[in-house]
């Protein structure tokens, strides 16, 4: 499948140009009407655009290590039928914490793939397939900003839930995710802050998740 924009015309007007549907202006609310998954966190819901989790999106995460990503995620796994796959998980799935939270055991996999070029591949089956929520952690190599749209088209060729967690320093790296957050703990629990929401003119606001 050609994921290509078409090409533009050798001429075209700016009214012809603001049509088009891979174009978005600052204040434009054209990209906002995609289906969102409520997060679970009424203050995180108030920062996001459609009030949730945007679905046929990607999300990505950055973080510093191992963050609490089920303490984040899990309100939503409740919420959308179908599988939940963990793609390249730093630590096993720790399966008691998922039975506590009234998770289905078979509605996890688990998938391993430590090549970046594995790592890429899969995620966009599995992300264009609509599994239902894919969860994937970068591998130790760098992805770069073609690497990282690949994904992003294949999500959006999906109905589901794309989540990709990343390292922190990958917050100063230019990225194409519809929504990029940074994770920390604090003393209180995690703390999350939306530093870009396509769509959105957004500024930095942290939200604690107790």
């Amino acid at each position: 499948m050609n994921n290509t924009p078409p090409a533009l015309p050798a001429s075209i007007s700016l009214e012809q140009l603001l049509l088009r549907d891979d174009m978005w202006m600052g204040h434009s609310q054209r990209f906002t009407s995609r289906s969102a998954l409520d997060t679970g966190y009424e203050e995180l819901n108030a920062g996001l655009l459609n009030r949730g989790w945007p679905l046929g999106s990607l999300v990505e995460i950055c973080q510093q290590g191992m963050q609490g990503e089920w303490q984040l995620f899990t309100p939503s796994l409740h919420e959308l039928p179908g599988l939940i796959v963990l793609l390249n998980p730093p630590a096993d799935p720790f399966c008691q914490a998922f039975i506590q939270a009234g998770i289905d055991l078979e509605r996890l996999i688990v998938v391993a793939a430590p090549e970046k070029n594995h790592f890429i591949a899969c995620f966009i089956e599995l992300a264009r397939a609509s599994v239902g929520v894919v969860m994937a952690w970068q591998p130790k190599a760098s992805l770069t900003y073609t690497e990282l749209r690949k994904c992003l088209l294949a999500a959006s060729e999906g109905t589901g839930l794309s989540v990709m967690f990343r390292p922190s320093t990958a917050q100063q790296q230019s990225s194409p995710a519809g929504l990029r957050l940074f994770a920390q703990m604090i003393p209180t629990g995690l703390e999350i802050t939306v530093f870009k929401q396509k769509g959105h003119l957004q500024m930095q606001q942290p939200h604690p998740i107790v």
